[in-house]
């Protein structure tokens, strides 16, 4: 704790070092682990600390605390000191088995996907066989947005399976999500048969494909494919029908939609609670509170309990329907019988508010949130802020940015305590 708040309390190094050179700790590497940890937001700091400790008497660096330090560089995006840490803890002898990995990881996460590919050869090359989580995080890196190689995520997928390792869940939603936003349907769904040899239920392997058709927004296939498995509907059903659900009320197909929610109740299987959700969405959108409702008041018949999504969805329904007084009241009613907001929902409201010309009573929400244990971010208070200005209410825009210095005082001071 002493050495982290020393690390927090200055920009300057020369500081810094005086107070590491005053306090009197034997450091070992499982305390620099701890300290590199909890330190890792204050990423210069903590890789001077690194760099400081490693020349103290009688200490010697670990894999783990290089591994920490090649993290915090990486999220820093200084690859160069990256790679340079990486060199000597080679040279020093240390194991740079899940280095290796750590590299591949910090280049996929930025779309970096070129250095990611090389550094994956470099590491097979020098004679290291690449983990499950090395394949999960290198695959998840190529299906991004952000330096997506759609062609490689398939080859290096298939010498993962190859190679002995059953990819995650989180793994293939997000391969067959990208091979279905990209359109190579007959590689997605050629993967989905496949994972029946490697422990999948069928139901699962082609809920997990429809899944993704959805989300890529071709509901088309998805209906196809469910006709497909027709066999295996009812179990298969469990999984899809939310994102059919949700898909076809995205295309504006409500009648088929409510008649896929009439299926699945004939079929003995319940709506989930994002079924429900989404019908309240598509509800307010068409400004059909009655009928928006009449789905809250059946979910709850149902025993079905709304969460904070389904309220956060009644209060921007009414809110953009400039029904303030009945958002406030979802509002209460979630204060004192549940579930409590939580940070997104407060940040909603408070947009919506100020876009309605309500910036005070988003300012009151600012309080709110800090007595409900919830930091409001800087965003929120900038959102407040220029509402204020825009209503002239300028005395008390000065007022929220007081608050917002005030809260930033406080938690600097007790990261000193």
């Amino acid at each position: 704790e002493e050495v982290h708040r020393i690390l927090s309390s200055s920009k300057d190094w020369a500081i810094i070092e005086e107070g590491l050179e005053r306090c009197n700790i034997k450091f070992t590497p499982e305390l620099v682990l701890e300290i590199l940890r909890k330190s890792s937001l204050h990423g210069k700091n903590a890789l001077n600390f690194f760099s400081w400790v490693g020349k103290q008497a009688g200490y010697q660096h670990t894999s783990e605390t290089y591994n920490m330090a090649i993290k915090i560089s990486g999220c820093g995006k200084d690859f160069m000191n990256m790679r340079r840490l990486f060199y000597e803890m080679k040279r020093r002898g240390c194991l740079v088995s899940d280095a290796w990995a750590i590299m591949i990881m910090q280049y996929g996460r930025t779309g970096l996907t070129e250095i990611a590919l090389r550094t994956f050869t470099e590491m097979k090359t020098d004679g290291f066989n690449p983990t499950a989580s090395t394949y999960k995080y290198l695959i998840i890196s190529l299906c991004g947005r952000k330096g997506r190689k759609v062609d490689e995520a398939i080859k290096i997928f298939q010498e993962m399976i190859r190679s002995g390792y059953t990819p995650d869940k989180e793994l293939l939603e997000t391969y067959l999500g990208c091979l279905c936003e990209v359109g190579k349907l007959l590689e997605a769904r050629n993967c989905a048969e496949s994972l029946s040899k490697i422990g999948f239920s069928a139901p699962l392997s082609y809920s997990l494909y429809i899944r993704a058709l959805c989300r890529a927004e071709r509901l088309e296939e998805a209906l196809e494919i469910l006709d497909d498995v027709r066999t295996q509907q009812s179990s298969l059903d469990q999984h899809v029908y939310g994102s059919l659900v949700h898909a076809l009320l995205r295309k504006g197909l409500f009648e088929q939609a409510l008649a896929k929610v009439d299926s699945m109740k004939q079929a003995n299987i319940h709506p989930t609670v994002h079924v429900y959700t989404s019908l309240i969405v598509h509800f307010f959108k068409e400004r059909q509170t009655r009928s928006a409702l009449g789905i809250f008041v059946k979910m709850e018949k149902e025993g079905c309990q709304p969460t904070t999504i389904t309220y956060s969805a009644m209060i921007h329904g009414y809110m953009n329907m400039g029904k303030v007084a009945d958002a406030w009241n979802v509002f209460h009613h979630m204060k004192i019988n549940g579930p409590e907001p939580d940070f997104k929902t407060y940040s909603m409201f408070i947009n919506c508010l100020c876009k309605a010309s309500k910036s005070e009573e988003a300012m009151q929400l600012l309080s709110e949130m800090r007595n409900s244990g919830i930091v409001p971010s800087t965003v929120n208070f900038r959102t407040v802020f220029h509402g204020l200005n825009r209503e002239g209410k300028q005395c008390l825009a000065q007022t929220v940015l007081q608050q917002k210095s005030a809260l930033k005082s406080e938690r600097k001071c007790s990261t000193l305590i």
